[in-house]
């Protein structure tokens, strides 16, 4: 089944932008972005609990980055410290990254496997984009 669903997002997952690719990463825990406590962040295709609002960050100022691959399809990406509800997959690769010096490796939701970002890593320093539009806010978990 992951290879079904890898076929399908292949195309997608690409990681280059015509923007400028980012450079020294900053990474600062935010508060809450707005959601109130007792929230979750859930994946939209099947309600599996992703994350929490605690757990959204900040790089290069921003929690929320715009990108487009090379396909020409773009993304809002949300950073997080951590995404339990993801499980990381595939060899970690600096190709096309869109924050330099740090690889990716695809993040998929570890109930139905629908891609939901990317893990970026770079030593100590590590983090989730997970794609904003493949999450949901819950209250549930």
């Amino acid at each position: 089944m992951l290879n079904t669903v890898l076929q399908k997002t292949q195309g997608c997952v690409l990681k280059s932008s015509d923007k400028k690719q980012i450079t020294g990463v900053r990474i600062k825990t935010e508060k809450k972005f707005g959601l109130k406590e007792g929230h979750f962040i859930v994946c939209r295709n099947c309600g599996n609990t992703i994350t929490t609002p605690e757990r959204m960050i900040s790089v290069n100022e921003q929690h929320i980055h715009t990108f487009t691959n090379p396909a020409g399809i773009t993304y809002d990406i949300g950073c997080f410290s951590s995404a339990s509800g993801c499980i990381v997959y595939g060899q970690p690769t600096l190709e096309h990254t869109w924050f330099e010096g740090l690889s990716w490796s695809l993040s998929l939701c570890s109930h139905c496997l629908v891609h939901l970002g990317w893990f970026y890593q770079s030593g100590n320093e590590n983090f989730f984009g997970l794609i904003m539009d493949q999450l949901a806010d819950s209250t549930t978990p």
